[in-house]
């Protein structure tokens, strides 16, 4: 009797630690994913840039970044992603520009991040100024 009790609670402080383990494991992986900081669209509204904030596993790898971040560009309709850059840094580095009238299309955050071969807004609508296009 006090034998099979004793395997009772060697399986039971078995299963504890394995779902402790576990639970570790899950924590840590889910910390290890970029969190979402900001969104900015495009002039017409077409287009959208994700900023997320680096997850503290690329900020170990990119120790010398001061604001590391990845950006994604996503078309707005039908959600769809278009584009994700690698961790850069955007200390004194974040102006966007949207060059997305012919033959260019791209748009570029910084000095760091372009992303290329993005369909225009719109086919027939006139051309932006530059204020609409640059900061």
């Amino acid at each position: 009797m006090v034998s099979r009790w004793l395997g009772y609670a060697r399986q039971k402080k078995r299963t504890i630690w394995i779902a402790a383990g576990l639970s570790l494991l899950v924590g840590l992986g889910y910390s290890a994913l970029p969190t979402y900081d900001r969104s900015h669209y495009s002039p017409r509204h077409v287009y959208r840039l994700d900023y997320y904030e680096a997850s503290w596993l690329q900020r170990l790898m990119h120790w010398n970044m001061k604001y590391p971040h990845v950006i994604r560009l996503y078309r707005i309709q039908p959600e769809t992603l278009l584009g994700k850059s690698q961790v850069v840094d955007l200390w004194l580095n974040g102006e966007i520009y949207w060059w997305l009238n012919p033959p260019v299309n791209a748009v570029q955050v910084g000095r760091d991040v372009v992303f290329e071969n993005v369909p225009p807004e719109c086919t027939d609508c006139p051309r932006l100024p530059d204020s609409a296009v640059m900061p």
